[in-house]
């Protein structure tokens, strides 16, 4: 099966918002505010939500507070009692209608133990309250304030609610980000006005700002003693706008510099080679990958190609960096640890209190050339990041240099609510696969303690200490692993050519009433069976799932994801994975490989030589599937979104599309 890909992000806590980066969204609508408005730190995976089939809405807000109650009762890993979740939300009502000038709703009736029946006494309530508001206390903040109460009685740090405006932005985050509109600086929160990073090409850069200047007047007023979000705030401005910063850069009078903002883009990867021959990486945000970044790469092709230039330069060891990244898709996560793990590697292992479990699996191409290795963390590594370091330091892979992690690592799900907010939920704890190691609330340790001692003259000159440290470290860092990369039987180009043409093209798909928008955000080709495996969610028993699929004679995957955004909701993926016999490919279509996240369903059409259709369970809620068999390929397409708003007929007619395109194929026996 295929369910969507699997984001664990973490937002900033209080003690590690110390840099921020200065600029506005391209977008109105969007904002840069959540990296300081959030002081939660939390692991979230994008997925669909249980909300229940719903009737026309009859009431503003209130399918927004169904979904929520519905997400809750259904997907937190600890199952919670219905009175408790309404009550919980409306006690947080009360408080807040003073607040907004409205009168605060009386007590709730009793509820029964039934959900249904408790949902329908509550929604009684709520109309009753809605029905009679001032114009300042509206229906949608009666249902936010709702959604807020029942997130947060569970006490728990990763399940909250989101606004409309922090969702949207959190989807751009993970899928690369946007090209922003401002100077393209980096402030930190330490040492009042330094600039600690600038984004290459940006209007800073081009005007000649670097790294360690001190910003001590914004537009002919003093800002020397102003904290990072007042100086933020005065850099702020439409594209075109100009400001005028005067710079203290040590070195003599102070130096003005008129600015026009504009766009801007801090890519998540750099890499450079240090004296000694050190290879150095830094990664600031694990991006989805196969999509289209601004800088016009893609994340996981950029690694390997840095990787390969590091070779090139003479690398004898490495620096992976993961200072401050905050996380993102577990996916991406589980393919950057392929380059630096053998395959039967495990990497996390998620589970609930319902029962269930499932192990990830290093993905993706081990690099030819494995290199001693040192990994840099601290406070503000959290989630994926920690996720990545835990796997590296329980595999005897790498010695790890810094700081404890943030300590925000467990499965959770953000689940689009009507409304456009956005219910993030823990369904899953999380921990290091083979030590199970607790890391939610704890972190990870490092090898090696060493504090962030970086001076304005040290980001001046380009110098950083706890960078020294780690260099250090490479000589206490584990052996690497002998270069043994499996050789695929089929490269992607070899793949591409046999089946690529099945994936439609984005102005092909078909759209119904939420499926708006069928932008093809995402391309891959896959030819290792563990990256097949995580991407249908891991499995109980990874290994042996890849031992069965290489037994069936696996070659590759082909497969494209569409929608408005990544992660966003509906999307729709297409698959098309490549056996080297018509046996394999039947037994492959035949078997259901896990079923902890996927139910057989009757299929809304038949196609090809056999046919079969699955519903999302657990991590895979709301996605439904049809795989069907062509010869030794087999095609698979996957509609996500809401339950309660599935589209059997749109599924269909998709799979109908893709069938067509499949029949062209020629693809020899």
């Amino acid at each position: 099966m295929r369910i969507l890909t699997r984001i664990a992000i973490a937002f900033p806590s209080k003690r590690d918002r110390l840099n921020a980066r200065v600029g506005q969204s391209r977008l109105p609508r969007l904002t840069m505010l959540h990296r300081l408005l959030l002081t939660i730190v939390c692991c979230l995976a994008l997925l669909a939500s249980s909300l229940a089939p719903a009737a026309a809405q009859d009431v503003e807000g209130l399918d927004g507070v169904r979904a929520a109650y519905h997400d809750m009762l259904d997907l937190f890993y600890r199952p919670v009692a219905p009175a408790d979740l309404l009550q919980a939300g409306w006690t947080t009502l009360r408080a807040a209608a003073p607040r907004r000038g409205a009168a605060a709703p009386g007590p709730l009736p009793d509820l029964p133990d039934d959900p249904d029946a408790a949902f329908q006494t509550f929604a009684g309530a709520y109309t009753s309250y809605v029905a009679s508001l001032p114009p300042s206390f509206t229906p949608t903040m009666v249902a936010a304030a709702i959604e807020t109460g029942m997130a947060d009685s569970v006490h728990e740090q990763h399940t909250h609610y989101l606004p409309p405006s922090i969702m949207q932005r959190f989807l751009s985050t993970v899928g690369g980000g946007d090209e922003s509109i401002g100077l393209g600086v980096q402030l930190s929160g330490i040492t009042a006005g330094l600039i600690t990073e600038v984004a290459p090409g940006g209007p800073a850069d081009t005007a000649g700002l670097q790294s360690g200047d001190l910003v001590v007047a914004v537009d002919g007023q003093d800002i020397s003693t102003a904290d990072t979000p007042t100086l933020a705030s005065t850099l702020v401005g439409p594209q075109g706008s100009t400001v005028k910063l005067t710079i203290d850069r040590g070195d003599g009078e102070p130096q003005t510099f008129v600015i026009a903002r504009g766009p801007y883009y801090f890519p998540p990867l750099n890499s450079s080679v240090l004296p000694g021959g050190v290879g150095y990486v830094r990664l600031t945000d694990f991006v989805i990958s196969g999509t289209s970044l601004p800088n016009g790469t893609e994340v996981l092709a950029d690694l390997d190609r840095r990787l390969d230039d590091l070779d090139d330069q003479g690398a004898q060891s490495l620096i992976l960096d993961l200072r401050n990244n905050g996380g993102g898709s577990v996916q991406t996560a589980d393919e950057i640890l392929g380059r630096f793990l053998p395959e039967r590697v495990r990497t996390v292992r998620e589970y609930d209190d319902r029962g269930h479990q499932t192990f990830e699996i290093a993905s993706g191409r081990l690099h030819a050339r494995q290199l001693p290795m040192a990994v840099l963390i601290n406070g503000g590594s959290a989630s994926a990041s920690e996720m990545t370091a835990a796997a590296l330091r329980d595999a005897h892979r790498a010695i790890l240099v810094g700081q404890k992690t943030a300590g925000a690592l467990a499965s959770s799900e953000l689940l689009p609510l009507p409304g456009g907010g956005g219910l993030q939920i823990a369904v899953a704890a999380a921990n290091a696969p083979d030590s199970t190691t607790e890391l939610d609330g704890i972190g990870v340790s490092p090898d090696v303690v060493a504090a962030e001692s970086r001076t304005v003259a040290d980001y001046r000159t380009g110098h950083d200490p706890l960078l020294d440290v780690a260099v250090a470290a490479l000589s206490r860092a584990p052996a690497p692993p002998p270069a043994w990369p499996a050789v695929p039987a089929l490269g992607p180009l070899d793949l591409d050519r046999l089946v690529g043409a099945a994936l439609p093209g984005s102005d092909e798909l078909p759209t119904n009433d939420r499926l708006t928008v069928t932008t093809r955000w995402q391309r891959l080709d896959y030819v290792h069976a563990n990256e097949l495996i995580d991407q249908n969610g891991g499995s109980p028993d990874p290994v042996g799932l890849l031992q069965a699929i290489r037994a069936r004679g696996y070659q590759g995957t082909a497969m494209a994801s569409y929608g408005a955004l990544p992660g966003d909701l509906p999307t729709v993926s297409v698959d098309v994975d490549l056996y080297s016999t018509t046996d394999g490919a039947h037994e492959a279509i035949s078997t259901n490989d896990i079923p902890e996240l996927q139910q057989p369903m009757d299929p809304p059409v038949v196609a090809g030589e056999e046919t079969s259709a699955y519903r999302g369970a657990w991590l895979a809620t709301g996605s439904s599937l049809v795989v069907w068999r062509r010869g030794r390929a087999v095609f698979t397409v996957t509609y996500s979104d809401v339950p309660g708003f599935d589209r059997p007929a749109s599924l269909a007619a998709i799979v109908q599309l893709v069938d067509a395109r499949a029949a062209q194929l020629a693809i020899p026996h």
